[in-house]
């Protein structure tokens, strides 16, 4: 293996990390199925180089590691990329990991009927977010920060939630609907801005060939919106921002 310091890639402990891992092994990365904690140190199939360490840890985590230079690039959603300020290059985004982020409460609820409450209380895992959505439409709610915004709403802790869409036929299944689509997530690969100009040229190659390895754009998320017919996902693509 190479001496020289590897390059280090910060992937996330998320439903996406096999897909992931495959689209990197599509490139020649010989991964590890499944991928364990620690770091694993691997010959870089793109350059001779810098070897590479890849190593797992929570998805909201990645961008500080990158920013911070732990890692010089990782994998990570732009919901939480906005969300923490991580401020990195974003060069190139995956064909899986997109979603809808929408604002979402029990079937029959609207934003008149939301809006109607003294003081709306809305469960995420995104405050910040959530909170500039709100004071930029003048409405007062108390942002309740959770990991599970769901379970929140379900058992009385707030009256809606804002999260990610992934699975619409669960929300429908636990008695709610979308009130309103706020915006959409992307899963975003990130590069610490300060690395040199040897190091840029390794990881353009590696942009490349993910570039050229793509996989199949995922099926189009449905958001289910109350009085509408809920239909299964299709094959189109979801528009989504950068």
């Amino acid at each position: 293996m190479n001496q020289t310091q590897p390059l280090r890639i910060a992937l996330p402990k998320s439903e996406e990390l096999e897909a992931i891992c495959a689209h990197f092994r599509a490139c020649g990365f010989e991964l590890p199925q499944p991928i364990g904690p620690g770091l694993h140190r691997l010959d870089n199939p793109l350059s001779g180089e810098y070897d590479v360490e890849v190593f797992c840890i929570d998805s909201a985590d990645v961008g500080t590691y990158v920013e911070h230079g732990i890692a010089h690039i990782g994998v990570m959603s732009t919901d939480l990329i906005r969300e923490n300020g991580i401020q990195v290059w974003r060069p190139f985004s995956f064909p899986f990991g997109k979603y809808p982020l929408v604002l979402a409460a029990p079937k029959g609820e609207t934003i008149a009927s939301l809006s109607a409450r003294p003081l709306i209380r809305i469960a995420t895992p995104l405050p910040n977010f959530t909170r500039e959505v709100f004071a930029s439409r003048g409405m007062s709610v108390n942002v309740v920060p959770v990991a599970d915004s769901v379970t929140a709403c379900l058992l009385g802790l707030a009256d809606g939630y804002v999260d990610r869409l992934v699975e619409p036929d669960m929300m429908v299944k636990q008695g709610f609907r979308a009130v309103e689509a706020l915006g959409h997530a992307s899963l975003k690969l990130i590069v610490n801005r300060a690395c040199g100009s040897r190091r840029r040229q390794t990881i353009r190659a590696l942009i490349d060939a993910l570039e050229t390895h793509q996989p199949p754009t995922p099926a189009k998320i449905e958001i289910p919106f109350d009085g509408e017919e809920f239909e299964r996902p299709d094959t189109t693509e979801f528009d989504l921002a950068n």
